[in-house]
Parts: C-alpha cells; sequence; structure tokens
C-alpha cells in the first residue's frame, strides 16, 4: 500500500510538471516527500490532504488505483506523442468532447486546452482561437500550482507566438518576459525546453532581431543535445538557415536548411519533413 500510494503521488506530480520541491513546498520537506514516493515512509493525513489539494485531486482518488490504471493516462500519452510527432492532422480532430470530460475529470483540463490551442495556431492559423485556448490553460494551472512550472512556460512562449502574430506587442512582451525570466532561473532539464527555445527564436525573427533569434535557437540545439533528444532539433536548424539567409549568409543558410531537411527524413519525422519542405519552397 505504501509503495502505490508514493507511486501514485509521483506520476501524478510528474503529470503536472511538478517537482518535487515545488510539491513539497508549505506542505513538508522535499527529502519527506521522496521518502514517501519511495515508499519508505507514509505520510500523516494532513500531508496527505495538502497534497492532494496542490494535486487538484481528492484524497479518494488518490487512493483508487483507478487514477493509474484509468485510460486517461494512455490518453495523454498518445496525445503527447502526436504532439512530439507534429501530427497536428490527427491531433486536432482527437480533442472532441469526450476527451475534454477525460481530462475535466483528472483535473488536467489545461493539458486539453494547451493541446488545442497549438492546433488552432500551427494547424489552423488562428492565433485568435489560440489565445483563448492557452490563456484558458495557463488560467487552470495557475490554480493548481505556483511557481510556475515548465509546462506553463511551455504555454507563455506559444502565447507570445500568438499574440505577434495579431500584433499584440503588449500581450506578447509579457508572456516573452515570463519566459526569460524563467529561463533565467531554470535548473532542472525538460523535455519542453527545446520549443521553448525555438518560440522565443521565431518571436525574436518575427521582429527583426535576427542576432538574438539566432542565440536562442543555438541555445535550444545545446538543449536537445544535453538531454539527448531529437525533439525539435530540425526544426531549430531550420529556423538557423533561414536567419543566416536574413542577414546575408545565404550559403551557410541553404547548407542548414538542406541539413535539417535530411535530419528530419532520417529520423522518420514525416510530418515534419513536409512542413519543412513547404517552407523551403516559400523561401527559395
Amino acid at each position: 500500500m505504501t509503495k502505490e500510494l508514493g507511486k501514485s503521488i509521483k506520476q501524478l506530480r510528474t503529470n503536472l510538471e511538478l517537482t518535487q520541491k515545488q510539491l513539497a513546498e508549505g506542505i513538508c520537506s522535499q527529502s519527506l516527500l521522496s521518502r514517501v514516493e519511495k515508499g519508505l515512509e507514509i505520510p500523516s493525513v494532513l500531508i496527505i490532504h495538502n497534497i492532494c489539494q496542490k494535486l487538484g485531486i481528492t484524497v479518494d482518488s488518490l487512493l483508487s488505483s483507478s487514477q493509474l490504471d484509468s485510460p486517461f493516462i494512455q490518453l495523454k500519452k498518445e496525445l503527447q506523442e502526436l504532439f512530439f510527432r507534429h501530427d497536428f492532422e490527427t491531433l486536432y480532430p482527437s480533442l472532441h468532447k469526450k476527451t475534454f470530460a477525460l481530462f475535466e475529470t483528472h483535473s488536467q483540463a489545461t493539458h486539453y486546452y494547451f493541446f488545442l490551442g497549438v492546433c488552432e495556431l500551427l494547424y489552423k492559423a488562428n492565433p485568435q482561437n489560440a489565445i483563448t485556448a492557452l490563456e484558458e490553460a495557463l488560467s487552470l494551472s495557475s490554480r493548481r500550482s505556483n511557481p510556475l512550472t515548465t509546462h506553463d512556460i511551455l504555454v507563455s512562449s506559444y502565447l507570445t507566438l500568438a499574440y505577434s502574430e495579431l500584433n499584440d506587442e503588449i500581450h506578447a512582451l509579457k508572456h516573452l518576459n515570463q519566459c526569460l525570466l524563467f529561463l533565467h532561473k531554470q535548473v532542472e532539464p525538460s523535455e519542453w525546453m527545446p520549443s521553448i527555445y525555438l518560440n522565443i527564436a521565431r518571436f525574436y525573427a518575427q521582429q527583426s532581431e535576427n542576432l538574438t533569434a539566432i542565440e536562442y535557437v543555438h541555445l535550444g540545439i545545446d538543449c536537445c543535445q544535453k538531454q539527448n533528444s531529437t525533439f525539435q532539433l530540425s526544426h531549430l536548424f531550420f529556423e538557423l538557415g533561414v536567419l543566416f539567409i536574413q542577414t546575408d549568409r545565404k550559403q551557410s543558410g541553404v547548407r542548414k536548411i538542406k541539413f535539417s531537411l535530411e535530419l528530419s527524413s532520417y529520423l522518420d519525422e514525416q510530418f515534419v519533413t513536409a512542413e519543412l519542405t513547404r517552407r523551403r519552397k516559400l523561401l527559395y
């Protein structure tokens, strides 16, 4: 029972992109939470109650094995996999009412609105709808946890792009500043970080601040290398190529773009390859 309880708490915490320090803050020491998650210690009733409040669930939900065995965990993994593959054509219609109900039941509607917002921005090219969904995702998340998580900053990075596309500079800069402040303090690696760097670079590119954009592309590439991850790597090299072309380094830029397409093809990123091929045709 102790091990299952600890496993449940850890699973729910990681689903919400919370570190042990963030979950333990104001409740117990981080070392105690670590022992609880490892099944080495049984927490008091008060600690369990406070943990559940922070996770946005009831005590009954935590104690019920159905929380981990439910279809929700598998659904979230499937949607996240579609996001990582950039298969928005499949992801968008998958976000139907039944899906939302499942997210809402597990107090994770913030993730539903995140996926919806990204689809509206990148697939449907509708920044206003994207803003509505992404702001809702951020609002729901802020009620659940404080301080901001990496996932919150990911949402803000997409909001930066969406507001920028609507020429709403005030709100775009507000979310950009949140991202920059977080990155200044960020020490823990996360699979979301390359996307955050990429979105910041794209924003600066939209503002014709190409040198700053190049700096953040390089930070994104370094992040992928440190984490031994290829997620967003093809996009980052493509953006670097575009920026090189815009800064009168056409030959180097063309090489970077060619490399990005070869990389996406090698990694079998069919949706990324198709997207980058379309973008290259618009360039030259």
